[in-house]
């Protein structure tokens, strides 16, 4: 009989096995071995907090005699509690996979569902269509695609010239950021995929941990002062100065902002190193952003589908109300009785 629960102690030294069967480089669950006294005890104070106060990934395995047969991780999409993303799923190859997989999926959703999730996401690499059709048939939809890019001969880049509007952010524009980013998603996505101010501001515990680790982030934007809007943005980040990541924002009104704004953060991190390396990635949906990644000499590593699966969805228009109640059983009793 199979059982799913959360990750014990008994659990940990088989799943690790398994990550170093399936991960490909650093897993994200490297902590595990450096943490294998201290995350078994956290993780279970953890789930007891709210969804929004968890810090750390929901890890359950599925066991049947006493061989762990199956890991499911997910964790948080942001600083959003009501969207989680499924970011690992293992099976052991010895055991069924569709069955295990399902169960798996079943039980994170059904648990975290009941607790207010409204939404789970999960990215499969295109070509991969055993995880794609096991995730399907557990209620997941296909909503965009996302591409992954890399500059792997170096940058040509145009000379920079000066942006009309262009500064660095702050938190007061976190709202204008999120209302950017959800004009730029198709309206079928915004549901699923939408971002709050919230997840854009730059607390102080980000911050100090970010230079607790050595890492370096800015963000710019274009504001157009007249209509008081953002009609671009550009987030430069990197763990040792060397690799940097770019995420690039753009309206569909000002597509033309992009190619010089990718400059403009390129430019800015060959004033700290000569030797920097670039990666990107960037929804389908947001044509305009990855036609100046192009432009600009990326080159195009991946693509991967985007699944989603809604919950549940709350309610907006509170107008139309039932007058009445709606009665599924009158209390009559039944024929049988007379």
């Amino acid at each position: 009989m199979i059982k799913i629960c959360p990750l014990g102690p008994f659990e940990l030294k088989q799943v690790l096995t398994l990550l170093e069967r399936y991960s490909e480089g650093e897993s994200e669950y490297a902590m595990l071995r450096q943490m294998q006294q201290l995350y078994i005890p956290m993780h279970r104070l953890i789930r007891i907090l709210p969804l929004g106060m968890q810090f750390l990934p929901g890890l359950f395995v599925a066991v049947a005699n006493k061989k762990v047969l199956g890991l499911i991780g997910l964790s948080k999409d942001g600083q959003q509690a009501r969207r989680w993303k499924i970011d690992h799923l293992i099976i052991d190859p010895d055991s069924s996979t569709y069955d295990i997989g399902t169960q798996l999926i079943s039980y994170v959703i059904n648990r975290y569902g009941g607790e207010g999730v409204q939404t789970f996401l999960a990215e499969v690499d295109q070509h991969d269509t055993i995880s794609m059709g096991l995730l399907k048939s557990s209620g997941f939809r296909q909503c965009t695609r996302s591409h992954y890019f890399s500059s792997r001969s170096g940058l040509v880049i145009n000379p920079e010239s000066s942006i009309e509007g262009i500064r660095e952010f702050r938190n007061s524009d976190a709202d204008n950021l999120s209302q950017l980013y959800r004009e730029m998603l198709p309206p079928d996505a915004r549901v699923s995929l939408d971002r709050s101010a919230n997840d854009f501001k730059r607390h102080f515990l980000k911050i100090g941990k970010e230079r607790l680790k050595g890492s370096f982030f800015k963000r710019w934007i274009v504001a157009d002062s007249a209509r008081d809007c953002l009609t671009s943005c550009v987030e430069l980040s990197s763990r040792d100065y060397k690799n940097f990541h770019i995420k690039l924002y753009t309206h569909p009104a000002w597509d033309i902002q992009g190619e010089g704004l990718l400059s403009f953060a390129i430019n800015q991190t060959n004033k700290m190193t000569s030797q920097a390396e670039f990666t990107s990635d960037c929804y389908e949906c947001f044509s305009q952003s990855i036609r100046s990644i192009e432009t600009a000499g990326f080159h195009r590593d991946g693509v991967s589908q985007v699944l989603v699966k809604d919950y549940w969805i709350p309610i907006q228009d509170k107008g139309n109300r039932l007058k009445s109640p709606l009665l599924l059983f009158s209390g009559r009793p039944s024929p049988a009785l007379n």
